[in-house]
């Protein structure tokens, strides 16, 4: 089974979008099997419309699609309130928070209740990694430290962007926090892919392609060409995903 872990559907007003006809014919054009929806950034500041929108595509397709909920710490006590109604009536999977989009600082104290909440739903955190300032990798795993009880989701392998400047910054992190799975969109290279799944063990590691603004293709390409075992892709490509969704 293939999941894509980090699919934003709808239309971002950061630019770029993404129907869910377009997803569907993708997912099959590629074999992949289920799709997790992150909701895209909008005017409105609380996702309740964002969030409602990937309930609904989750409730309507079930066998295809998962949806996080998406929260800014920024509006906070309606947030958590957003948060608790994603866990309790729409039955979203995780947590979505996206420091650089929403402007704060991951390990910023107003961003705490919001972990502390997703640690009592017992749901995984996913947290857009890499923006310097805002969520550098040592930040992430400053939060990851705080809170060992709950499995964090670090996007694009803990790097802003394929140029591995921050690679060895990710790596000392991932080492540190057994409680950090790294996503693997826009990862610097193959090499990477294959260093980490050798090294740390490929349940260090968990696809997405981060679509529709990097190629659902070529990021699937690149875990499949990687000089790793079949087993071991296995992993990457469904197998941790199955278990953080408890499919």
């Amino acid at each position: 089974m293939i999941i894509d872990f980090h699919v934003y559907i709808g239309k971002s007003m950061v630019e770029g979008q993404l129907s869910v006809e377009d997803l569907l014919r993708s997912m099959e054009e590629t074999g992949i099997d289920m799709s997790v929806l992150c909701p895209v950034k909008t005017l409105d500041s609380s996702y309740r419309e964002q969030n409602a929108y990937v309930a609904q595509l989750q409730k309507k397709y079930p066998d295809k699609f998962a949806a996080y909920c998406r929260v800014d710490p920024n509006t906070g006590e309606l947030g958590l309130e957003v948060f608790r109604r994603g866990m309790e009536e729409q039955g979203l999977k995780g947590m979505l928070l996206h420091p650089w989009e929403d402007t704060y600082t991951i390990n910023d104290q107003r961003v705490f209740p919001y972990i502390e909440l997703a640690g009592k739903y017992n749901v995984p955190v996913m947290i857009e990694t890499g923006y310097p300032w805002l969520c550098h990798c040592f930040q992430v795993g400053d939060v990851a430290q705080r809170y060992p009880q709950i499995q964090f989701i670090m996007t694009h392998g803990g790097q802003v962007d394929s140029s591995g400047f921050s690679q060895a910054d990710a790596d000392r992190v991932i080492a540190n926090c057994p409680n950090i799975i790294t996503e693997t969109s826009g990862m610097f290279s193959d090499e990477t892919i294959e260093s980490m799944a050798n090294n740390m063990g490929p349940y260090s590691l968990l696809f997405g392609s981060h679509s529709p603004w990097l190629d659902v293709r070529l990021e699937l390409y690149r875990i499949r060409r990687a000089h790793i075992s079949e087993d071991k892709k296995e992993i990457i490509l469904g197998k941790n995903a199955e278990k953080l969704l408890k499919l």
